[in-house]
């Protein structure tokens, strides 16, 4: 193989169909054999979906999209499979009964987890000046060797959107005071727009999701990820590219990805595709002809100042 030899693109699926469930296995089915092949090889498959509070469902991933990821899994696991989650507000097992996750895991014989109350390890970010700062990561999501993020696609009150590769971040960074208060390493993460997508890039490079799914049967709008406006839509997006993933539905909600930081640096990091010429859709759905401008935060015009000079970034050795 030389230098000129092109690189594969990166296949990121689109279902249109107003079935939450069809659209789910469509998306996967849409991805071809590569996906299957990879989680026979698991030894440990952890999916991921986003319970960011226990007590607003409109900000959780619905249990029939985690209901289709298992059915289309399962029979092509050995290993293990866990279902694992480490809300922002209220405790993991609040929201396994609320959403119905405890009798999913049941049907199939999967283990649910408490990431909030996992065994950690210790990563380095940054507080708002840019100093040294350590949270900790939950050590089931870091050894899983098959990620598998599964939400729906919201606007958002730092990092403007979270999608396949956010949702796995904030929750394999665990909850260890009193939520979203000072001693919390997850509000560790949230130091000002600037430090803060720095912050996801860096956890990102380690908790990075295998195999995204973006559950868009709703999406939320204007004040999300928890109290924005919920809005049918009516698709699943997946890849094995999760920075192609939240590529194309960055697009699709109306915004530039590259105004996105933490994709930005992914980008920079060359962790996935993440341009069109680079990505190429299957499953039938048309992204162009599914995209709708999404409201965003009503803060979105100051999170877009996120940017950190390159001289600053060298210095810090993050990228």
């Amino acid at each position: 193989m030389t230098g000129d030899t092109p690189r594969p693109r990166a296949v990121v699926s689109v279902v249109a169909e107003p079935d939450r469930y069809g659209a789910v296995k469509g998306a996967l089915s849409a991805l071809g054999p590569d996906l299957p092949a990879r989680l026979a090889a698991a030894k440990k498959v952890l999916i991921k979906p986003n319970f960011v509070s226990c007590r607003h469902p409109a900000s959780a991933t619905h249990v029939d999209a985690s209901r289709a990821v298992l059915e289309y899994i399962m029979p092509h696991v050995r290993g293990e499979v866990v279902i694992a989650e480490g809300p922002a507000l209220g405790e993991a097992d609040e929201g396994f009964d609320a959403y119905g996750y405890r009798a999913l895991a049941a049907e199939f014989g999967a283990t649910l987890v408490d990431l909030n109350a996992a065994a950690t390890t210790t990563l380095e970010v940054f507080d708002e000046e840019f100093r040294p700062l350590a949270v900790r990561v939950a050590r089931p999501v870091l050894e899983s060797d098959f990620r598998i993020a599964v939400g729906p696609p919201k606007t958002h009150d730092a990092v403007i959107v979270t999608l396949s590769i956010k949702n796995m971040v904030m929750g394999a960074v665990v909850r260890t005071g009193e939520a979203m208060a000072d001693g919390d390493d997850k509000w560790a993460m949230h130091r000002g727009y600037r430090a803060m997508n720095v912050n996801l890039f860096l956890v990102a490079r380690a908790v990075w999701p295998h195999l995204g799914v973006v559950d868009g049967h709703e999406a939320m709008e204007g004040d999300g990820p928890i109290y924005g406006t919920p809005v049918p839509w009516g698709f699943t997006a997946a890849s094995l590219d999760a920075l192609a993933l939240d590529y194309v539905v960055c697009k699709m909600m109306g915004v530039e990805p590259s105004r996105v930081g933490y994709l930005y640096y992914a980008a920079r990091a060359g962790l996935g595709a993440f341009a069109e010429g680079d990505i190429e859709t299957a499953g039938g759905g048309d992204p162009a002809a599914l995209t709708r401008t999404l409201k965003l935060h009503s803060t979105a015009r100051a999170q877009l100042e996120w940017r950190v000079g390159e001289e600053q970034l060298a210095r810090l050795a993050v990228l």
